[in-house]
Parts: structure tokens; C-alpha cells; sequence
């Protein structure tokens, strides 16, 4: 059975209370329902907002799919009540939800945020094609709006698609010092990696945390973070405590062939003398778990570092404002405001990359600390759309995301946890020029109406296909280098057949696969021998980047000969990332 195409046709089915109208959203009642942990308090002043976290065993609050069956979410903003909902108690301040959209039109995303407040151009998921099933992590404030916002969150969708929600956590207001339910970040550690052998369709993987949990916090959740790789097919994992019945939840959906990650909180449970949570997976997949904080138990010291102060969900960095990708090894930096950031020691935001170069990894990290090779999302091919949610460090500098392969990078983040930044112990990060261009481009001239593909490879068999041969051993573009170009001239003609109508000034566009436009204007003409020194040697005879094309002539400019060869030179003007 499929998750998120066939719900459990046992679960009672009530309408939740709202103004949702004829797209109410369903609660099942499958999974245990985890009451909230008694909590030792000190006197003393805590940060104004501040909450601490009650973990629970995932509870499914919403799921649009029943009983309407085909009935789908249409582009809206549609209202969630949570607090007061199947454990959820009333006075919940914020909530950790996993939140799945299942695609039901082409490139989507949806948007979780306090009800009765604006929509604040934020995203908590996105998805790529029809029928994709995506999950995410998202931490969000509870609305206090009044009336059916109270307690609840608004949930906007760019195109149709369904949407199920499954709760695993809430915060509660903390009035002082408190010892269960704060966050103590870590440097991420792995406590499975199932590869080389894979895990079959339905098993249960037993996560056992024995002798990895420090005694001194009475760890009572993990902030964890799963990956699907080699997936046999489509298919989700559930994380749920041990000793507990698997409930009817998901916390991570995945396509055949992918490798997909996402965050998760883990309530602990305890079988026998192991303490771990369990990761069913649906299909065949290798199963691999990341830990990457601790929330503290009821034994744990009293204190307020590590709590959490939720906020408007804010967008602190988005790459596609200055209309730039990061390049490959590059590195993304945002600040904190000012209201947060003498204050906050994590911060919790989804992490979102788009215009991918390629496959590759994506780490957050304090700004300005030493970076380990982690990754808090992946990139599997050139031109992705994907997300994660993160709990990250942050530093007196802020907050830096690496990048292994390239992309824009979105951050938004939803809450800060008391504690204090770092200390920065690092000068800032000097970005590495971006690579050259790789092949196959587009030239385009639009004097003489050349549009033509760019290729390496064999000369004649590249020109006689119609296509601008790369001429072997010259620069790539962005390489600070020459460029050479040749392509067909003849009397029958040929895409360079009118190359000679070209004049100082004019422009030619080279267009590169992984998204870049090269703007240059020419410079220089010269007619040389058919000899490739003389050739190159005209090419190279302007200083800077340039790209010179090349072909045959007769010695007055005009079509053709064998014996004579045409260079038009051009100098670079600058770039766009058309990304």
C-alpha cells in the first residue's frame, strides 16, 4: 500500500473545526498520542517568546485525500487547526510538522505560516513534477490571530495538489529555566548506513542509540536527518519510537532511483534494554540516519540556553536577487537581524536550492567556524528544485551555506534558539572563480544571422554536420583565455557564408550548457594563411578574454578559398546567469 495514494481505509474520519468549507481538511485517528512532559522550572527571566519542545510520536492532523477521494487542493491558502488537535494541547505556541504535498499539476510549492497573517513570500516545500510526493520538516509559529487562527496555520499553494500533515512535536510557552525540551546542537554524527546491503520493501530498521546519547541532557528526542538512496521505487519511510506501533505517518517520501533527504525530530522509545526509534521503509531502499541534536529530558539540568522563540517565517537569503548563482565550492553568507542575532545560538529554516549545475552537496554552518564535509541537503541532477529543513549554528557572523556543485540558494527561516552565537574562528570565505563553461554551447551573431550549436570533437565531422566546431586546446568561456571558433564558408553556402558583413561593434552571445550568457563586442579582423600557427597567433593577438571566428576566405574578405582564412575577434563585455 502506498502512503500517499491509498490512506488506511480503518481510520476514523472526523472534519476538523474552521472555516475550511467544502475542502475541510480530515484527521485520522491511527498512531499514539503523546501527552506533554512534566518539565522542572526555576525562578528566573527567560527570553520573551521563548518555548520548549514536547516531542510525540507522529499524528496525522490533516490529509486532503478523504473522504473526497479525487477531491484536490486547488491554489489557495487554506487554514489548519493544530493546537487542541489529537494531543496537540490547546495553549501550543508552535509546532514541527511534517508537511507532504503530493503534486497534482507541474513545478509546485507550498508555504506553511501563523494563521491570520499575511502570506511572507516564504516556501516550506517544493516539488518538480506531476505526481510527485514531497516531505518536509517544517517548524512554524501557531496562529493568535482570534476566531479559527488561533491555534492554527495557513497553508498557500502555487497549483493544485494535495497535502497531508503529520505532527511530531509542539512548544510550550517556558516562563523560566526549564530542564525537558531544549535543543543542544551538535556536530552531526551517522548511526546508520544500511549500504551496502539494502533494506527490503517493508522492513523496519531499528535505530539503537545505547552508548551514543549523553547522560547528563536525558535525551528524550533527536533532531535527526534521513536519507533514501538506491530506492527500488517510489515509496516513503515512517520514524517512530521503539516499543510503539508504527503509526500512520510519513517522514519521508522518495521516488525510484533518488537519493532524497529530509529532517526529522525522533521521540525515543525504549525495547527491551534499547533506547532508538525505528525507520520503516515502504520500498527497497538503503537507509541512512544522521544525528544532529539532542532534546533534552525531564533529568537534564535546568536552564535557558537551547530554547526555542518562534517567529513570522523570514526570508534571510535568496541568491536570485543579484541574479547569480553560487559556483561550484562557492559559498552563500547571511546575517542575522538584529533582534536575534547577539541572542540566538541555532537557527531553524528550511533551506531551499533551485537552478542546480549538478549533482552534488550543501552544508549549513556557522559563519566563519570550520566547516565539516556534511551535507544538509543534495542535489541528484543539473536544473533541481529541492528542500530541507535545518537546524543550524550560527556564528557572531551569521549563517553560510556551502556548495559542493552550484545552485541558488533560498533560506527562511522560522525560529531561533537561545544560547549566544559562536565565536568566529575563521576569516571570511574567498569564493573561487566560476568554471569554465562546459560544452556544448549556442553562438549567436546577429549581423550575419549565425545561430548555430557549439561542439568539440573531431573538426570535419563537426562542421560537415552544420554545426561551429570549438577549435581543440583553446579556452572555455569564463576562462580568461582566447576562444577559437571555426565553422563552414563556401560558395553554396554555409553558416559563416556572410561573416565578412561584420563590423566593429557588433555583438556576439555565447550561450553555455549549465546556464550562462557571455556577451561580447568585436574588435579586430585579420586575413591569414591557412597555416594553424597563423591562425592562432591572429587569434591571440588581443589581450583579455576573447572569442575569434574563423573561416575560410579569399584575401579580399570575401567567399571563399582554401588558401586564406577570415578571423572577426571579439572581446568580452561581461556575463549573465540565465540560472
Amino acid at each position: 500500500m502506498d502512503e500517499l495514494t491509498d490512506p488506511d481505509e480503518t481510520n476514523q474520519v472526523r472534519t476538523l473545526p474552521g472555516s475550511l468549507g467544502r475542502r475541510a481538511f480530515i484527521a485520522g485517528s491511527a498512531g499514539a498520542i503523546a501527552g506533554a512532559t512534566v518539565l522542572s522550572r526555576s525562578v528566573g527571566a527567560v527570553e520573551p517568546g521563548a518555548s520548549y519542545l514536547v516531542p510525540m510520536a507522529p499524528v496525522r492532523v490533516c490529509d486532503t485525500r478523504t473522504p473526497f477521494g479525487s477531491r484536490r487542493l486547488s491554489p489557495t491558502t487554506i487554514r489548519v487547526p493544530v493546537a487542541g488537535v489529537r494531543g496537540v494541547p490547546k495553549d501550543a505556541v508552535a509546532v514541527v510538522m511534517t508537511v507532504t504535498g503530493v503534486n497534482l499539476s507541474g513545478g509546485n510549492w507550498l508555504s506553511v505560516y501563523p494563521a491570520g497573517t499575511a502570506w511572507p513570500g516564504t516556501s516550506s516545500s517544493n516539488s518538480e513534477y506531476r505526481g510527485q510526493a514531497i516531505a518536509n520538516l517544517v517548524t512554524v509559529k501557531l496562529g493568535r490571530a482570534g476566531g479559527d487562527a488561533t491555534g492554527a496555520v495557513d497553508i498557500r499553494s502555487l497549483g493544485p495538489t494535495h497535502v497531508v500533515v503529520d505532527v511530531v512535536g509542539y512548544y510550550l510557552s517556558a516562563t523560566g529555566p526549564v530542564s525537558a525540551g531544549r535543543f543542544e546542537a551538535i556536530d552531526p554524527f551517522r548511526v546508520v548506513d544500511t549500504r551496502p546491503r539494502r533494506p527490503w520493501a517493508g522492513a523496519t530498521i531499528p535505530v539503537n542509540l545505547n552508548g551514543l546519547l549523553p547522560s547528563h541532557l536525558d535525551v528524550q528526542a533527536v533532531v535527526a536527518n534521513i536519507t533514501a538512496v538506491d530506492t527500488a521505487g517510489g515509496g516513503f519511510f515512517t520514524v517512530y519510537p521503539f516499543g510503539q506501533k508504527r503509526p500512520t505517518a510519513s517522514s519521508l517520501n522518495y521516488a525510484g532511483g533518488e537519493v532524497r533527504a529530509g529532517a526529522t525530530v525522533a521521540k525515543l522509545g525504549v525495547s527491551g534494554s534499547q533506547v532508538g526509534f525505528n525507520v520503516y521503509t515502504m520500498s527497497a531502499a538503503h537507509v541512512v540516519v544522521d544525528i544532529a541534536g539532542f532534546i533534552t529530558g525531564p533529568k537534564a539540568p535546568s536552564s535557558d540556553k537551547g530554547l526555542f522563540v518562534p517567529i513570522d517565517p523570514r526570508r534571510l537569503l535568496d541568491t536570485r536577487l543579484r541574479r547569480r548563482r553560487e559556483w561550484p565550492g562557492g559559498t552563500a553568507t547571511f546575517a542575522l537581524p538584529s533582534t536575534m542575532a547577539a541572542k540566538a545560538r541555532t537557527v531553524a529554516m528550511n533551506l531551499t536550492v533551485t537552478s542546480a549545475i549538478g549533482p552534488g552537496y550543501f552544508t549549513a554552518y556557522a559563519a566563519q567556524t570550520p566547516r565539516r564535509v556534511v551535507s544538509s541537503l543534495n542535489a541528484i541532477r543539473a536544473g533541481q528544485t529541492v528542500a530541507n529543513h535545518t537546524f543550524t549554528n550560527v556564528s557572531t557572523a551569521g549563517v553560510s551555506c556551502f556548495t559542493q556543485s552550484g545552485a541558488h540558494i533560498v533560506a527562511d527561516v522560522t525560529g531561533w534558539y537561545t544560547g549566544g552565537p559562536r565565536a568566529i574562528t575563521t576569516g571570511p570565505v574567498v569564493d573561487p572563480p566560476p568554471p569554465g563553461g562546459p560544452l556544448p554551447w549556442v553562438v549567436q551573431v546577429p549581423r550575419f544571422g549565425l545561430n548555430q550549436w557549439v561542439l568539440g570533437g573531431d573538426a570535419n565531422r563537426v562542421v560537415d554536420s552544420g554545426r561551429t566546431w570549438h577549435w581543440t586546446g583553446t579556452g572555455l568561456a569564463g576562462q580568461r583565455s582566447s576562444i577559437v571558433l571555426f565553422g563552414h564558408r563556401t560558395e553554396a553556402g554555409g553558416a559563416y557564408r556572410y561573416q565578412h558583413y561584420l563590423r566593429g561593434g557588433d555583438l556576439l552571445h555565447l550561450y553555455t550548457s549549465d546556464g550562462r550568457r557571455y556577451n561580447y563586442q568585436m574588435v579586430a579582423e585579420r586575413i591569414t594563411s591557412k597555416y594553424s600557427n597563423d591562425i592562432l597567433a591572429a587569434c591571440r593577438s588581443v589581450p583579455g578574454e576573447t572569442v575569434s571566428l574563423v573561416s575560410c576566405s579569399k584575401s579580399n574578405r570575401l567567399p571563399t578559398s582554401l588558401q586564406y582564412r577570415l578571423v572577426s575577434t571579439f572581446r568580452l563585455l561581461g556575463w549573465d546567469d540565465l540560472g
